[in-house]
């Protein structure tokens, strides 16, 4: 429906612009008729419905955020005479794996 009204008004617009020119401040000279200037506004009226009807017309792209998975550290074989052991650390209460001597 605003489409429609939009070209309604865009056809109103250029009709008003098609007027005829012995009427309308101008003079005539020779063979041709100088003067005038009546575009202006028709012009930049049309240019704004135009822009309104791009703009009503453009997609709303909605770009879901990343997901970031962490996966475990891969351990390495210890040393010789030493072994991996899970911890929790006292300060942090966290859990580390540390390497202990056998």
């Amino acid at each position: 429906m605003k489409k429609v009204l939009l070209a309604l008004s865009l056809f109103a617009v250029v009709g008003t612009a098609n007027a005829q020119w012995h009427h309308h401040g101008g003079y005539y000279r020779g063979g041709g008729y100088y003067g005038g200037g009546n575009w202006v506004a028709p012009l930049i009226l049309g240019g704004v419905i135009g822009y309104e009807i791009n703009r009503a017309n453009q997609q709303v792209i909605v770009q879901q955020p990343p997901v970031i998975v962490q996966s475990q550290p891969v351990l390495q074989q210890p040393p010789y005479g030493y072994h991996w052991e899970e911890m929790i650390d006292p300060a942090t209460n966290t859990r580390k794996i540390v390497l202990v001597p056998n």
